[in-house]
């Protein structure tokens, strides 16, 4: 199976960009998508990551 590596790129608003590592394919998605779907046209595989920052984190008892 390819490998593949996700990075959020330094910057307040922080998008996600997705590499298959071994087609050197990429796609950069914009900020505010929390779940993104990558497709490598070369491998045919489609992985989806979803972002969750924890410094948002919030236990659900205090959202009451």
């Amino acid at each position: 199976m390819p490998g593949y590596t996700v990075e959020i790129p330094e910057g307040r608003e922080r998008g996600i960009r997705v590499t298959c590592q071994d087609h050197d394919e990429s796609e950069e998605f914009q900020p505010g998508y929390r779940t993104v779907a990558f497709h490598c046209p070369k491998c045919g595989y489609e992985v989806e990551v979803t972002l969750h920052d924890l410094h948002e984190w919030r236990d659900l008892g205090e959202q009451c």
